[in-house]
């Protein structure tokens, strides 16, 4: 059966006049030799990793407006980069003596360039300083790293033991969680940034957040040669971890008979220390009895036991790199004022040792807002919370003077 083709009255004129103009340059003998020549181009493939793959340029060949029999081809090249032009970061992971550190490497455009490692704060924080008691995905790990690859500078963060994505496969066994396990961490990330080419090997700095400048000492003291040309500790408390307790439980305290239970919890974590921790009831509130049953849980041993009485400002003189400390003055955690003054008493004549307080700097390093109606561990990572000005204009200005920047 035959099928009529209904078209709408518009399109059979457009029809009708696209016919006539090819029957008359036909009719004109049009030559294809004029056409203009279509420009081959040539585009950068991707690999698995993101990296753009260079292409076989091929030449290019313009025709003259007006071609003539003597006319000469002129030969141009599409020249492709070989390397991303923007930042990139790539999860990857290293070993540490048999346990698996993953991380993420942030690397700026550019070969031998500075290197900053950056360390978080203990108490499950992760490489983006977020921690399952802190709520939120506003890590302050990971948007200094963001400010540190735009000025130039390729960042390291990483997992800390028993934290991250892989927190079940690395978490130590009980008993068996100890500070020099930190250490270690520290010095394999270390070694992982020298064995990276585009890393200037004698421009790697360590940013240590909170308890993460109590293990970087701890590894100056450890250390001869620690590979590292700049130290800054970042809100570094300058208390043992039995003075931070006891120092929060009295600012906790609501009575007068409050004080004899701190001392009893106080006592207790003596005895358990000496391994003398006498039978039967300690004495404590339900409250302190739950936190010493915290501090001394397998899980957190022998960590907590370790840096119980560990002066951290006695390690300061360990650090034979210039050292940038810096406390907020906006810090709820820390007393800046006292604890500054101590860091100070515990520094050398012969070290380079620099001290900055930013106004607004809470503890995580964010800008305080003076009209927010709720302060605290609830808005560290509040979504939309920025570093503070003061701050990453310290930090970057001092790694540009130490990195000849």
């Amino acid at each position: 059966m035959v099928k009529f083709l209904h078209l709408d009255p518009s399109r059979l004129v457009w029809l009708v006049a696209t016919l006539i103009v090819v029957f008359v340059v036909a009719a004109c003998g049009g030559d294809s030799s004029d056409a203009p020549v279509s420009t081959p181009t040539s585009e950068a493939t991707a690999q698995p990793n993101g990296a753009p793959v260079q292409p076989t340029t091929t030449p290019v060949v313009e025709l003259s407006p007006s071609p003539a029999p003597t006319s000469t081809p002129v030969a141009t090249n599409t020249v492709i980069p070989d390397r991303p032009q923007g930042p990139t970061s790539t999860d990857l992971s290293w070993s540490n003596g048999g346990v698996l550190v993953e991380g993420t490497l942030s690397t700026p455009p550019g070969d031998r360039l500075p290197a900053v490692l950056l360390i978080a704060d203990g108490g499950g924080a992760d490489r983006d300083w977020l921690s399952p008691s802190i709520p939120g995905i506003n890590g302050s790990g990971r948007l200094m790293a963001s400010v540190l690859v735009d000025a130039g500078y390729i960042t390291l963060r990483y997992d800390r033991r028993g934290t991250g994505r892989a927190s079940a496969t690395t978490a130590p066994a009980d008993g068996e969680n100890h500070l020099d396990d930190s250490v270690a961490e520290i010095s394999s990330a270390i070694g992982f940034l020298r064995s990276r080419p585009e890393v200037d090997r004698t421009r790697i700095y360590v940013v240590a957040h909170d308890e993460g400048a109590l293990h970087s000492l701890r590894r100056e003291q450890q250390t001869r040669d620690s590979d590292i040309a700049g130290i800054a500790l970042l809100a570094p408390s300058a208390l043992t971890l039995r003075q931070q307790v006891i120092r929060r439980l009295g600012e906790l305290a609501e009575a007068p008979e409050d004080e004899p239970l701190i001392g009893a919890f106080d006592a207790a974590m003596a005895f358990f220390i000496a391994d003398a921790l006498p039978e039967g009831d300690l004495g404590l509130s339900p409250s302190l009895q739950g936190l010493f049953e915290n501090l001394t849980h397998p899980s957190k041993l022998p960590y907590n036991t370790e840096i119980w009485n560990l002066d951290p400002v006695s390690l300061l003189p360990f650090a034979g790199s210039p050292v940038l400390v810096l406390m907020g003055q906006s810090d709820s955690e820390l007393d800046w004022e006292l604890e500054g003054s101590m860091w100070k008493a515990g520094s050398i004549d012969e070290q380079d040792v620099r001290f900055v307080y930013p106004a607004n700097a809470d503890h995580v390093l964010k800008e305080t807002d003076s009209e927010a109606t709720e302060t605290g561990l609830s808005t560290y990572n509040a979504f939309g919370r920025m570093l503070d000005q003061e701050t990453v204009d310290t930090l970057v200005f001092w790694l540009d003077e130490l990195s000849g920047w």
